[in-house]
C-alpha cells in the first residue's frame, strides 16, 4: 500500500479518473442527443405529434387494404398481390431510417402495379372508390413525410459528431453517426 502514498500513482490515478469521465460523459451526452434525434423519428419532435413510423404504418395499412381488395378480383397468389405481401413484410422488418426509406420505396412501386392491374378490371363502387383515391393517399402521406424535422436534426447530429471535440470522443466511445430517411 505504500506505492498509493506516492505522489506519481496519486496523480496517475487522479488523471486515468478524469480520462474515465470524460469519456463516459461524452458517451452518455452523445447518446442521449442520439435518441432525443432518433425519437423525432419514431414519436415526431413535439409531443401528440406523429413521426414518419407512424406515416411508414398509415402506408402499410394502406398497401395492405389494396391487397384485400385485389383478393375480391385476383388470387391472392398472384405475382402482384405477392409482391405487395412480401414488401409489407420486408417494412415491417427495416430497422433503420435508411433501410426503411428503402422498403417504403419498394412497397410504393409494387403497390402502384398492383393498382394499375386492379385499375384495368371491373370493380365494384366501393373499389373503384377505394382504388381511386389509394395514390393521393399515398402522395398525402410522402408530403407529410417530407415536412418532418428528422432528416434535418439527424444530419445536425451527424455534423456536431464531425466537430471537435465529439469527432475524437465519438470515435473513442463508440457512437456512430444517424441514418438518414433517405
Amino acid at each position: 500500500m505504500e506505492f498509493l502514498k506516492n505522489r506519481k500513482t496519486a496523480k496517475g490515478i487522479t488523471a486515468l479518473i478524469i480520462l474515465f469521465s470524460i469519456l463516459l460523459g461524452a458517451h452518455l451526452s452523445l447518446t442521449k442527443l442520439k435518441e432525443e434525434t432518433l425519437s423525432v423519428f419514431y414519436q415526431g419532435e413535439n409531443k401528440g405529434e406523429k413521426g414518419i413510423q407512424s406515416d411508414l404504418e398509415y402506408i402499410s395499412d394502406q398497401c395492405y387494404n389494396l391487397t384485400v381488395v385485389a383478393g375480391r378480383y385476383m388470387n391472392r397468389e398472384e405475382n402482384e398481390v405477392k409482391e405487395v405481401s412480401e414488401r409489407l413484410e420486408a417494412l415491417k422488418k427495416a430497422d433503420t431510417p435508411g433501410d426503411k426509406y428503402r422498403a417504403k420505396e419498394n412497397l410504393i412501386k409494387a403497390s402502384m402495379e398492383l393498382h394499375g392491374k386492379l385499375n384495368l378490371m371491373n370493380l365494384s363502387e366501393k373499389d373503384r372508390y377505394y382504388c381511386d383515391s389509394f395514390p393521393v393517399n399515398l402522395k398525402s402521406r410522402e408530403l407529410i413525410i417530407s415536412h418532418n424535422s428528422y432528416n434535418v436534426k439527424a444530419a445536425s447530429y451527424n455534423r456536431c459528431l464531425q466537430r471537435f471535440p465529439a469527432n475524437i470522443l465519438s470515435r473513442i466511445t463508440f457512437v456512430r453517426p444517424l441514418e438518414l430517411y433517405e
